[in-house]
């Protein structure tokens, strides 16, 4: 065999895994209740953030780890620890969404994305502001 045929059978196998892991994640958004009936199993939760609690994030202790509470699409408030230094705007997002599961009673996130506001929405610039006033 050579190693043109060799290297290009492994690229196939590496395609097909790319391939099966995007089409096996789990992209069924969730709530606590069920990650918590399911611990070690991964899914996604959605919710906001819960500004009644502090994010806690020091990077002197860890700086791949960042705890903060989040409510979700329920109501239900869990604490949250995300195995990633604090993402910017965390504290401005509109919406989140965690991957991850349930380790030893505690939800444990390794991947997020946040909606953050818009920096075009009506409150922010209005017509008035961006056309020049007449003389």
């Amino acid at each position: 065999m050579s190693r043109l045929n060799i290297v290009v059978i492994l690229m196939v196998a590496v395609l097909l895994g790319a391939l099966f892991s995007v089409f096996t994640t789990n992209s069924e958004s969730v709530v606590f209740s069920r990650a918590f009936a399911e611990p070690g199993i991964e899914f996604k939760v959605s919710g906001t953030l819960d500004t009644d609690h502090p994010v806690l994030y020091d990077p002197l202790m860890d700086v791949a780890e960042t705890r903060f509470h989040m409510q979700d699409k329920e109501g239900e408030v869990q604490e949250v620890i995300l195995r990633k230094a604090k993402p910017t705007g965390l504290e401005q997002s509109e919406s989140i969404d965690l991957y991850g599961k349930v380790v030893d009673g505690e939800f444990v996130a390794t991947e997020m994305l946040m909606k953050c506001p818009s920096k075009y929405n009506e409150d922010s610039h209005s017509l008035a502001e961006s056309t020049p006033e007449a003389g």
